[in-house]
């Protein structure tokens, strides 16, 4: 007697469990006419047939039919077993290869011309059927109806239509939730951190979206995207939709996001559901806009100091010399004389002002003596730079163990369900849990990535260090045959020195622009690769 295996599916979205009992029923009436004998049934509840891929049942059947424990499969139609053209393939390669044929009610028995020709017109329906969601979804935005989920600040309003019909799509503003709203708004437009606000949010008790706790990506998001809470333009009164699509990756089946062009872009305004001012709103942008400026400026310079530190200078003040009327370099242009190279070589600047060598490192040097290398003046500022850098390591160092941790529960936890659907355990439920899980684990993965690199802590007794430091660079500046080796040391204390020219003949000015991180790394007898440091920049003043 031939020994059959029943499969079935529905989807969430266009069936109900009873689909599966009816499927297996069609099919055990079609075993029982052909005398065949049902050793089991398989079956994918609430599964959209788009991939096999993440679908227990499925895998499960495969590895029976490879296991040799029946000699038939029995579907309703080809399009529940998939409507993906490359999935049907594959299963069918697989059945073909453990000899099982695949035999459907609709279709028969399943050959080559039924996967190529029913695989391409399922593939056709899910294509045609997006496109027609699609456009549906846009119908009810243009109408002022949302087509989303109801996003946090926001309730759902549940209420009928003149016909009687209950009315979907609308949404109300959250009174208790709009005040967390214009609070992480208010902070953050203020310099608080997003780790810092929600810490603050749960230390509070205030509960985040879906009830969870708050972290900093829930608030930062992604700018670009339009995802976390500062980049929500729905708060100040614009609806914003088809900013981004997703695409299901072939080899793991799982949706990725995509941005769409910004003309397809469709915006319409809802003052009704404006939370925060357009002030507000425009102050959270700039502060954006600063730390992303201040983020490039920090790469642009560890990058150029990496590349300047792979030489010895030809002169003390090698490279750190800069034009102050059209921001190029000085260099030696004649007679050991420093001039503006793109006024004497290219002729692009007024700059026309040159100055002797010896004259201007004699200056420059009077200058760091005075300005950069004075203990006393950068005493305060190094104490407080060591203490915010010791305060955010040990605050980073807590998220970060937090972190691993839940990595290691939420892989825990997938090992548990994976082992529940491979000992025939599988229940709906495990769908959305398994969903669940891969966000928070995609969150995590994302903020531990996001992390700025480890700053070692810096020592509280610094200053004194610098002290001891600055005495001995004082005597190598001293002594005109030690001053070139001090280079390295110089450059750690000078970002740049700015010529202008003066209004007297010949006369230059210049301006000695410092560096506290680079006073660190002076003091530091290993200095940390510039790239995992924040610069923070003071004018000290001229030289002369």
């Amino acid at each position: 007697m031939i020994r059959a295996a029943l499969y079935a599916r529905y989807s969430s979205d266009q069936q109900n469990a009873a689909s599966i009992v009816d499927q297996h029923n069609l099919c055990r009436e079609r075993a029982e006419r052909e005398g065949w004998q049902i050793m089991a049934t398989y079956e994918d509840a609430a599964i959209s047939g788009a991939s096999m891929i993440l679908r227990p049942g499925i895998q499960k059947l495969l590895a029976d039919a490879q296991a040799g424990k029946f000699d038939i499969v029995v579907a309703e139609a080809l399009d529940r077993v998939s409507r993906d053209q490359a999935d049907v393939a594959t299963l069918y390669k697989h059945l073909q290869f453990a000899r099982v044929p695949l035999v459907t009610l609709a279709e028969g028995e399943i050959s080559e011309l039924h996967v190529g020709l029913k695989g391409t017109m399922n593939a056709l329906f899910l294509k045609d059927l997006a496109k027609k969601t699609h456009r549906g979804l846009r119908g009810r935005v243009e109408k002022g109806f949302s087509a989303g989920a109801v996003g946090y600040g926001y309730r759902m309003v549940r209420r009928l239509s003149s016909e009687g019909e209950l009315v979907r799509g609308e949404r109300e503003i959250d009174p208790v939730q709009a005040l967390v709203i214009e609070r992480i708004f208010t902070e953050f437009a203020a310099g608080k951190s997003p780790g810092a606000i929600a810490r603050d949010l749960n230390a509070d008790g205030v509960a985040g979206p879906k009830g969870l706790a708050w972290r900093d990506t829930t608030i930062r998001g992604d700018v670009r995207r339009g995802t976390g809470i500062l980049n929500n333009e729905l708060y100040a009164g614009v609806r914003a939709w088809n900013h981004k699509h997703s695409v299901k990756d072939p080899s793991t089946g799982k949706e990725v996001m995509r941005l769409n062009p910004e003309s397809e872009w469709l915006r319409n305004e809802v003052p009704d559901l404006r939370i925060v001012s357009d002030a507000l709103w425009q102050a959270v942008k700039r502060q954006q806009q600063a730390l992303a400026e201040r983020y490039t400026a920090v790469k642009e310079a560890a990058q150029s100091r990496s590349a300047q530190g792979l030489r010895r200078p030809a002169y003390l003040l090698s490279g750190l010399l800069e034009c102050g009327t059209c921001g190029g370099a000085y260099a030696i242009v004649v007679d050991d004389r420093y001039g503006c190279v793109g006024r004497h070589r290219r002729g692009s600047c007024t700059n026309n002002r040159t100055i002797r060598r010896d004259e201007l490192e004699r200056r420059a040097l009077a200058g760091i003596a005075d300005r950069l290398v004075s203990a006393d003046k950068i005493e305060a500022a190094v104490a407080a730079y060591a203490g915010y850098i010791n305060r955010e390591n040990r605050e980073r160092r807590i998220q970060a163990d937090a972190d691993r941790r839940g990595l290691a529960r939420i892989e825990r936890a997938v090992a548990g369900i994976m082992a529940a659907i491979e000992d025939g355990l599988y229940q709906p439920a495990m769908k959305a849990r398994m969903a669940e899980l891969d966000r928070e684990k995609a969150e995590i993965t994302a903020r531990l990535a996001e992390a700025p690199a480890d700053v070692p802590d810096v020592h509280p007794g610094i200053a004194e260090i610098y002290k001891r430091k600055v005495a001995a660079l004082t005597e190598t500046l001293e002594d005109p045959n030690t001053q070139l080796d001090a280079s390295s040391d110089i450059r750690s204390l000078v970002g740049k020195i700015v010529l202008h020219p003066g209004t007297k003949r010949g006369e230059v000015h210049a301006t000695l622009h410092g560096s506290l991180i680079g006073i660190l790394d002076f003091v530091d007898d290993n200095p940390q690769p510039r790239a995992t440091r924040v610069i923070t920049k003071v004018s000290p003043g001229s030289p002369g």
